[in-house]
Formats: C-alpha cells, structure tokens, sequence
C-alpha cells in the first residue's frame, strides 16, 4: 500500500488518514447536533454569559459543539455510521478502559474542530465549564498541536476579502472577534491560541489563508500571558511584513468586549500599533501587573 509522511514526520497511508479526517468530521457534526439540543445546561449559559448566544443558532459561522456527559454516546453514534474501534482510537474519540470497552475520550466540553495546513478535521478543542480550553486530541498520525490551527475555515470568507487575523488567547475572544467584524464591514478575523504559545508551524498556516500581509495581537491577561503574546513577534514577522498589537484593559477579555465595549474592541483594532513598540513592563496594581503610564510625549508602550 502507498503510504506517504505527513507535515510532522508519521508515516500515513492514504486511506488511513482518509478514514481519520472522516472520522473527525462525523464527531464535530455530531457534536454540533448535541450543542444545538442542549438547553438548561452550562454551556448554554457560558455562550449567553458571554453575549455569544448567537453560536447556539443553525446560522452561525462558527459551529461550536458539545461533547455530552455520557461514556459512548459518540463511540456508539459512530460505530453505527461504519466506524470501527481502532480508527476512532487513532483518530483521538475513544479510549480503552481498563476493562477493555471502548468509550467516549471527550466528555461534558465546548468542542471546537482543529485544522492543519489543508484545513483538514484532525482534532478538537475542547473548554471546560470552568473556561479553560486545551487540546482535547492527543498528538497522532494526524494530530499535533503544535501544527494545527481553529477559526480559518470558519473566517475564510473574512480573510479571502481582507481581513486582518487577530491572535487572541482563548477561542470565545476569536469569537467575538468573528462577531464584531461581520457587524463592522468584515475588518479582522479572530484566531486563538487556546492558551499555548504560538508556534511557526501554526504563524505558517496563518500566512498560507491570509493573503494580507499585516497581522494583529492582542496583549491580555496577567503579566505572563502578555510577555507570551508578545513573543510571538518573532514567528510572525518571518510570514508577515507588518505585525501589530493591541493592548486589552487589564481584567477585561475580548470576548467581554460586546454591546457597550463593541466600540472600545473596535477602536483598539483601528488603532494597533507595531507590536516591537510594545515592552513588557509594569507596576502592580489591583492584583495584577499593569503597564505604566507613558511619559508624555513618548510612543505609547503597553505592558
């Protein structure tokens, strides 16, 4: 049988990873069937919380899903579509027990799909009720974090017309970001690292689906996250001539950023600066690092 290396050196033959993406794409539409039943539960609130109740509609560009509560509902929901064990262990949706069945790996998380280089289904994302958002997939002959990004294939159209990518922390700032911009004449297109940093690999997929040449970060969160973010100057500026930055208020997230902060979020965009004019420096202030005020007359430095 043929078998070819793929992007992260494994060995796959073409019919295997067939099998895989298909795999996947049956998980995320069955994941998406659940959100969209799901009501009275934590993520319907989380999304309503977060003033993104829109992702709960057929309509929405971004086809979050829902991974239940339960130990085979998509192991059995995919063994009736044709699927067998040993590709949806491989593929990353089902586990082994200790006992030797075969059961759901995800369970009771916010879904996302993760996409490599060809925007092909590899892996999920998956957020937590408490927020938190991860890799949900374990690296395979098709999945590696590191190489794989979410959002381009929900945001194509954005970015084919010339949307600017912004590089946010957690996938319901992209979110918001996606909103913001369709309500605002399709300026930007929200890409998040889901709490890791970005790597080359993931700078290089961005640069392969924007045509642009430009790229925005968005500075959020505690000191460390802001020294990550800011470290992406780096990867970026190797695919993109112009590399900006926002600075989000201290204890705000962009996704908060709705409604009444519709115009801070979009004036922030309007107005990033390079990001190489940003350090990352600052005083404590209420529990967290703050930058410090300009010196007046100087370029602004955002901490």
């Amino acid at each position: 049988m043929e078998v070819s290396v793929n992007e992260v050196g494994y060995v796959v033959s073409p019919e295997e990873r067939r099998r895989l993406l298909e795999a996947n794409k049956a998980a995320a539409q069955f994941f998406r069937r659940e959100l969209l039943r799901s009501r009275g539960t934590w993520p319907e609130s989380y999304l309503a919380a977060r003033g993104l109740r829109h992702v709960l509609t057929v309509e929405s560009d971004w086809k979050v899903g829902y991974a239940p509560d339960t130990w085979s509902s998509l192991t059995d929901h995919l063994r009736a579509q044709g699927f067998d064990n040993g590709t949806l262990v491989r593929a990353g949706l089902v586990e082994w027990t200790a006992q030797g069945d075969a059961v759901d790996r995800h369970r009771d998380r916010l879904m996302i799909v993760a996409r490599d280089y060809r925007l092909s289904p590899v892996g999920f994302i998956g957020i937590a009720p408490d927020g938190r958002a991860q890799a949900a997939t374990p690296a395979n002959t098709v999945h590696r974090p590191t190489n794989v990004l979410i959002g381009i294939e929900e945001q194509r159209d954005l970015l084919r017309q010339g949307a600017v990518p912004v590089i946010v922390e957690h996938p319901m700032d992209a979110v918001a970001v996606t909103w913001l911009s369709r309500e605002m004449g399709g300026q930007w297109a929200g890409i998040p690292t889901c709490g890791e940093p970005l790597s080359t690999a993931q700078a290089r997929i961005l640069r392969r689906h924007t045509p642009g040449d430009k790229v925005i970060v968005a500075l959020s969160g505690d000191l460390p996250a802001r020294r990550q973010a800011a470290g992406y100057v780096a990867d970026l500026a190797m695919f993109f001539d112009r590399v900006r930055a926002i600075d989000v208020p201290a204890g705000a997230a962009v996704e908060t950023m709705q409604d009444d902060g519709a115009r801070q979020l979009h004036d922030l965009l309007a107005n990033a600066r390079p990001l190489m004019t940003y350090k990352i420096s600052g005083r404590r202030y209420g529990g967290l690092l703050q930058p410090d005020p300009d010196p007046p007359g100087s370029v602004p430095e955002l901490g």
